[in-house]
């Protein structure tokens, strides 16, 4: 029989860490208590007991920010509050209310099936930013609100775009007729403000955006600078300046691509040689010119680089520049803090690389390109570098460089990386060719990098039929390409509604629905491929302006903090 035992309720002295009054007789064997509740005589660390707290906090609050809407959903008290705001608020509540009823007008209400996707993409010309707005990138008419944010830029609604580009605190954008609009706080200051049209030339074809400046290329060859800041203006007196070529270009030589970093920009010509020049004193700081030790050079001066080699493209990074050959083989020059130059092992004398070379440690037998292997692509984020690499049957895409948001897209987080790693979700992949009746590897139709975060449109198959005679030829049910970001999403650039950073490459939802609701539910983003549409479809262009009938694509561009999409019309 088990006599009953009287329990106290122990006293907790926190200053000691025992329970008082709570003693453990250990003279006699278990047996002996007959009954008795024995407990054992405990030591409780307030240390302890405070990151216990703190580590279950941490959970619940991950939980919360990243599924707000569907817990509030289910948790009315824990959404927003239902009291009426206050005399003093109801002003500013009556603002937000009106941004949000003006950005909700923008996209559709509903989700999208990757069909729908495809046809609204098609018949919505405009430029759609999701992202950072704190310097009035994505809404130039409420700078400095939210972060996370997804609208069209006010002003540009049923344009058709050439290029875009965006700096962190300006933005620039060239539509069908060559109209150039500048916007963004950098540009236009803190006021409330749409995009202003600066230029207005037909033979305007691709935009770039450094910290200050916004340089322009046109069929012409002419590369042309203007200024991107309401800063001191740094071009003296002048509004445009038309840069130099040293030496000038050949016969029948013109520059075919562009690429800009922070205050330097790199240009290629059909003749395979390349171009670059500073855009201030900065501009060759880490020798990211390629012109070897000298650092002196004179400002909005394009120099060719001395090599033998030709070159098909160029990327440049915040300080550092890649430049791609005709054989497949890249090479690099400037800064090396990250291992951007993919130097291997970090060292202080390695830091900065003046001397344009091959880089050392892109292929396993370092120097020396494998016969059957070679690059097709190249990008630069701020510190990043990546690279598509085609080896036999074989597809892949290399990254090296600055990784810890997420950058490298191999899952971790890395501090620097001198040795190029192989990104997983993008490589070695195949698909089954319907038309072919055999599986074909799978490659990349574009890589677009912003500072810290990059996005990639696939090359999978699509089903949609390049025909004039419209949309009715096309198989049921549409597809396009298949769209991946991975990186920093400290401002939603990747995803708006969540903040956490993407470690490797994710789906992101369609670009055309709201953030609200379930993120894990929505159906992941489609890139439009080109198709033939009637001008009357497009909505709020200008169709009398336009052909009866005009070929477009969807096309994508990233900026420091933002991400964007926008269509275009193909020649």
């Amino acid at each position: 029989m088990f006599r009953a035992a009287i329990l106290r309720v122990p006293k907790f002295n926190v200053r000691s860490g025992r329970i008082r009054n709570y003693t453990q007789r250990r003279t006699q064997s278990p047996s002996q208590y007959d009954g008795e509740i024995v407990g054992v005589e405990p030591v409780v660390s307030p240390l302890a007991v405070g990151a216990s707290v703190v580590f279950v906090g941490g959970i619940f609050y991950y939980m919360y920010s990243e599924h707000r809407q569907t817990i509030a959903s289910f948790l009315p008290f824990l959404g927003s509050p239902a009291s009426e705001p206050s005399a003093s608020s109801k002003p500013e509540q009556d603002a937000r209310d009106k941004i949000r009823k003006q950005r909700a007008q923008m996209v559709p209400k509903s989700e999208l099936t990757a069909a729908e996707q495809l046809k609204w993409a098609w018949t919505h010309p405009g430029l759609y930013v999701i992202g950072s707005n704190e310097f009035g990138l994505a809404d130039p008419q409420h700078p400095g609100s939210v972060s996370g944010i997804k609208c069209a830029v006010p002003g540009l609604e049923g344009k058709l775009i050439r290029s875009a580009a965006f700096s962190k605190t300006h933005a620039a954008a060239v539509d069908s007729s060559g109209a150039l609009f500048q916007w963004g706080t950098g540009f236009a200051g803190n006021a409330p403000h749409t995009p202003t049209c600066t230029l207005k030339d037909a033979s305007i074809c691709e935009v770039a955006a450094t910290d200050n400046f916004v340089v322009l290329r046109d069929n012409k060859s002419r590369i042309r600078v203007l200024s991107g800041s309401n800063a001191p203006n740094q071009l003296g007196s002048n509004t445009e300046v038309t840069l130099s070529f040293e030496p000038r270009l050949g016969w029948r030589e013109s520059v075919v691509s562009m690429s800009a970093g922070r205050s330097h920009i790199a240009v290629t010509t059909n003749s395979g040689h390349v171009y670059t020049a500073a855009l201030d004193k900065d501009g060759n700081s880490r020798g990211q010119l390629g012109h070897g030790s000298s650092t002196v050079v004179q400002p909005l001066q394009l120099h060719r680089i001395q090599s033998d080699l030709r070159f098909t493209s160029t990327a440049c990074g915040d300080e550092h520049t890649l430049l791609l050959t005709n054989d497949g083989d890249v090479l690099g020059c400037g800064a090396n803090d990250f291992g951007q130059l993919a130097t291997g092992a970090y060292s202080s004398g390695k830091a900065t690389m003046r001397e344009l070379a091959p880089l050392p440690r892109l292929w396993k037998n370092g120097f020396l390109r494998p016969q059957d292997a070679y690059a097709v692509g190249i990008a630069a984020g701020a510190a990043t570098s990546y690279a598509q690499i085609v080896q036999g049957e074989a597809r892949r895409v290399l990254a090296w460089g600055r990784g810890i948001d997420g950058q490298l897209g191999t899952g971790t987080l890395t501090h620097m990386q001198g040795v190029p790693v192989v990104i997983p979700e993008l490589s070695d992949r195949e698909e089954f060719d319907e038309a072919l009746q055999a599986r074909r590897p799978l490659g990349l139709r574009s890589l677009i990098t912003g500072a810290n975060h990059a996005l990639a449109v696939c090359d999978n198959r699509s089903n949609v039929v390049l025909d004039k005679s419209g949309a009715s030829v096309n198989a049921s049910p549409l597809f396009g390409h298949d769209v991946v970001v991975w990186g920093s999403n400290a401002f939603g650039q990747c995803e708006p509604g969540r903040r956490h950073r993407f470690a490797e490459p994710a789906h992101p939802p369609s670009l055309f629905t709201s953030t609200s609701g379930n993120l894990d539910n929505k159906l992941p983003l489609q890139a439009a491929p080109p198709q033939w549409i009637e001008s009357a479809q497009l909505r709020d262009a200008d169709s009398s302006s336009l052909p009866k009938k005009v070929l477009v694509e969807q096309m994508f561009v990233a900026g420091p903090d933002v991400t964007a999409a926008f269509l275009r019309s193909c020649k």
